[in-house]
């Protein structure tokens, strides 16, 4: 007598069912939670432009009358920070998923309270 061993189509179909339905209700999870992870590693990059240029403009406050009065604004390019050493010319963009040019610019403006605000713009 021949023993019949695997699966028959009915059950195959039922485990395809299965694991399309577990599929549905965890892939939403998972793309929210890629989401997330990208959101956070462009926020760590913004932050670590921010304090780059922070420490420039510390270290050259002089050549920035304009950031010593509240409302006071000035532009920074990448090519200052990247000729002073400030950032690597190979620092990557993860949002455009591109390095950042020279081009880009980070905008400062000294707030009512002497704490600063940062604006990055892609050039």
């Amino acid at each position: 007598m021949k023993k019949n061993t695997g699966f028959t189509l009915v059950e195959l179909l039922g485990i395809l069912g299965i694991i399309a339905t577990i599929l549905v209700f965890v892939m939403p999870s998972l793309i929210g939670m890629l989401k997330r992870d990208e959101e956070k590693e462009y926020n760590r990059f913004l932050k670590d432009l921010y304090l780059a240029t922070e420490s420039y403009v510390e270290l050259n406050s002089d050549s920035y009358p304009d950031l010593k009065t509240a409302g006071g604004s000035y532009t920074i390019t990448m090519k200052e920070l990247i000729d002073n050493g400030y950032i690597k010319s190979s620092t990557l963009n993860p949002r455009t998923e591109k390095v950042v040019t020279e081009s880009d610019t980070i905008k400062i403006t000294k707030q009512s309270d002497g704490s600063y605000k940062y604006q990055y713009t892609v050039g």
